[in-house]
């Protein structure tokens, strides 16, 4: 199928990366052939197979990833997308989690094309910000570039801004117990990916979702820059603490890490502080690492995250990393 679109996006549900492969036409052939040279030789070289998505934006270039699985290739384009996104569900589309799903219901939208068809007006009232976005996402508006990911710096400015996990959790969170866990279990994930980053970071935030849709982010500079696991953790929990009250029930949670800095970066040394100990929280976070990649994400545990139902979540393959912030 020959696609003449200004904008050509692929997205393949190994890794959810995004490719803008507009100006790779010339010398690949257009966006299907390059998915079907992309499918071939990631099952030639590796032995797996995966499903793509191809369309003129990122929305439905990653539904249709998810459109036809396994080893599939969906093409989305300006003639066809009413007839393949518009009649799925409204769960269907990036962003709509269970919550957001059960409230659009509530409104009698149940399929992506209903989204799409609602008053902007109304939805921006019933979900603020929120609404618009989804609004767009539905009528395929979203004109977001794809985003360089370089670990290096562009000239002085480190491209890589932030490093994020979020996830809506398999039950809701009833107290500080079970907060605790989620955290601990979201940081895990930031952390590692910090360290695998080179990086410190300099501010931890938080982002916190109740049953009731109400949502808040709240932020903390460290006293110093840091990639342990424990420090950033705590940092997160001491946020929670002092901006929730357990009025409502917790449904999502998610853990950020900013001011990123090279772990080059020289740090003053506190002369009544114990610098021992964090050198050898540095030594276990490093071994616990190495261990993961070589066993697996759940090969060590901290004591906080056994003993739960969500247990068996994998502090880094099952949740959404957001590396750069995606809008």
């Amino acid at each position: 199928m020959t696609i003449n679109l200004p904008k050509v996006y692929i997205n393949y549900g190994l890794n959810e990366a995004w490719l803008d492969v507009t100006n790779s036409a010339r010398i690949h052939g257009n966006g299907s052939v390059i998915a079907e040279k992309i499918n071939r030789n990631i099952q030639e070289e590796l032995g797996i197979t995966v499903s793509i998505g191809v369309s003129w934006n990122k929305i439905f270039a990653k539904f249709g990833s998810d459109y036809q699985k396994p080893n599939a290739i969906t093409v989305i384009t300006r003639d066809n997308y009413k007839k393949i996104v518009w009649q799925q569900e409204v769960g269907d589309l990036l962003y709509v989690g269970r919550s957001t799903k059960k409230k659009l219901m509530k409104y009698g939208i149940y399929t992506i094309g209903q989204l799409a068809k609602t008053s902007l007006d109304f939805l921006v009232l019933q979900f603020g910000k929120m609404g618009a976005v989804l609004w767009r996402f539905a009528n395929g508006l979203d004109d977001s570039p794809v985003k360089s990911f370089d670990e290096h710096y562009n000239g002085n400015e480190r491209i890589l801004k932030s490093i994020g996990n979020s996830i809506t959790t398999p039950r809701d969170l009833k107290d500080l117990k079970d907060v605790k866990f989620i955290i601990y279990m979201l940081t895990e994930s930031v952390a590692m990916r910090l360290r695998e980053t080179g990086c410190y970071c300099l501010t931890v935030a938080i982002h916190v979702r109740n049953k009731e849709l109400h949502s808040f982010t709240r932020q903390l500079k460290l006293a110093k820059p840091s990639d342990l696991t424990r420090e950033i953790a705590e940092a997160a929990i001491a946020l929670f603490e002092n901006n929730y009250d357990f009025s409502s029930d917790i449904r999502s949670m998610g853990v950020r890490v900013t001011d990123l800095v090279p772990d080059s970066t020289p740090i003053q040394l506190d002369l009544f502080g114990n610098e021992e100990l964090r050198v050898r929280q540095a030594q276990l976070d490093e071994t616990i690492d190495d261990l993961r990649k070589r066993f697996g994400n759940l090969a060590v545990r901290r004591a906080v995250t056994i003993g739960d139902q969500m247990s068996c979540l994998d502090p880094k393959k099952d949740h959404i990393i957001h590396p750069i912030g995606y809008f």
